[in-house]
């Protein structure tokens, strides 16, 4: 019998305003995570900060990116890829 380890996910939350909140977000990449069987095992988070700020604006990006780098995690979940930043024309 082959086991298999589940992925472990990071799950990246962010709302660039301070009235929005970024726990709907949450709850609904964590049950994806647990519909697909995923291991979340990390959870960064932004409240007010706009994607248009680079790393040094956004711990928890920059936290995110360090362990991308790392390796501590398969993959990254968002809630749109809008949330990561956005591009500059």
């Amino acid at each position: 019998m082959i086991v298999t380890m589940p992925r472990h996910v990071a799950i990246y939350l962010r709302v660039s305003t301070t009235e929005k909140i970024v726990e709907n977000q949450q709850q609904e990449l964590e049950a994806v995570a647990e519909c697909h069987g995923w291991k979340v095992v990390a959870v960064f988070s932004h409240v007010g900060i706009s994607g248009s700020k680079g790393r040094d604006k956004r711990p928890g990006y920059d936290s995110l990116c360090r362990g991308i780098a790392r390796r501590d995690f398969h993959q990254v979940s968002a809630w749109s890829i809008d949330r990561l930043g956005h591009c500059r024309s």
